[in-house]
């Protein structure tokens, strides 16, 4: 399905202006219809919202093992949707599945360690045929050693990229094609704010929180093509950027302006994102608002501002973690 040159160049510069002009002329309308439909549904209550239903669906989610993704699948299993919980520590599974089961829950679980491509793939497909296909993808696991890169072990960066980010590709490539045959399916991506904005003693962390951006925003691009012309309007993807949580996986840390995020809270707001089909959900909101200052002021002062208004180093510098931890 890739371009041809004779869809990327015009040898007739007229009919090149002509396509450019009937573009942007689309563009401009669709703006403001779309920025219209933001502000109205913005205004509009959650409760009167209409909800993508998520009873049935399978739904799986990767360090479904504690803090945020123990609460994603206690939302969804109140949901009615048919919970699979991949986590590489027995003992946090065990713990997901008596906070189900204490609700009168259930969930299914696998021991997997998604840094292993070919495990990811081989417990996918015993997914597929003990569960069902999959139709949200929630990649959620994700490790933090926070140190200066100076400190960093070799060790340490590649499993910090290993978990954080080459997992999202072998997730995605399992589950995907059952999601485009049956044109339905939501994959959510798991980022940070340090994604969008470095961070002291995260150089390994942050770049691969950029990069689930990046990933998210490159696959929606694909998908949003494939849909074009094909017709694939119904596989919807997510990325969410939390704050710090508080889960123990940033033990230490105190952020100055902004208090932790509740890993409850966390996941309550990723299930309304999910069920609204919406494209990114950052939180706080408030912390969306100031993230374009980045571009539009100059470095120094965004050094300044960092190092004496937020105070991001002093805040990383508290850190003691837990290591190996689920996101969130």
């Amino acid at each position: 399905m890739a371009l041809t040159m004779t869809d990327m160049l015009y040898e007739n510069p007229f009919d090149h202006f002509l396509s450019l002009l009937v573009d942007f002329i689309i563009f401009f309308f669709k703006s403001i219809y779309y920025t219209l439909e933001t502000i109205l549904l913005t205004c509009i209550p959650y409760r009167f919202r209409k909800l993508k239903d998520v009873s049935g669906q399978v739904v799986l989610i990767t360090g479904g093992g504690g803090g945020v993704g123990r609460h994603l699948a206690l939302n969804f299993a109140r949901l009615r949707s048919r919970v699979v919980i991949w986590d590489i520590n027995k003992d946090a599974l065990k713990g997901t599945v008596e906070a189900l089961e204490a609700e009168g829950l259930y969930c299914h679980t696998y021991l997997v360690d998604i840094s292993d491509r070919e495990q990811v793939y081989e417990v996918a497909k015993k997914v597929k045929e003990e569960v069902g296909d999959v139709n949200i993808l929630i990649n959620n696991a994700g490790i933090v050693a926070c140190r200066t890169l100076w400190d960093l072990s070799d060790r340490a960066i590649e499993s910090t990229y290993a978990v954080n980010i080459l997992s999202h590709y072998w997730t995605t490539r399992a589950f995907l094609p059952e999601m485009m045959n049956s044109n339905q399916g939501h994959i959510v991506t798991v980022g940070s704010v340090a994604g969008l904005l470095g961070t002291y003693g995260c150089t390994d962390y942050s770049a691969t929180k950029f990069a689930c951006v990046g990933f998210h925003e490159a696959l929606f691009t694909e998908l949003r093509l494939l849909f074009q012309t094909h017709g694939y309007d119904n596989i919807h993807l997510t990325l969410v950027c939390p704050y710090y949580i508080n889960t123990g996986m940033f033990a230490g840390c105190r952020p100055r302006l902004l208090p932790m995020l509740e890993p409850k809270h966390v996941a309550d707001s990723m299930v309304k994102s999910i069920r609204k089909n919406e494209v990114n959900c950052t939180l706080p909101d408030s912390v969306r608002m100031f993230l374009p200052l980045k571009c539009l002021l100059p470095a120094k002062i965004c050094w300044e501002m960092m190092y004496r208004v937020m105070r991001g180093p002093h805040t990383m510098m508290g850190f003691r973690g837990r290591g190996k931890a689920t996101a969130g």
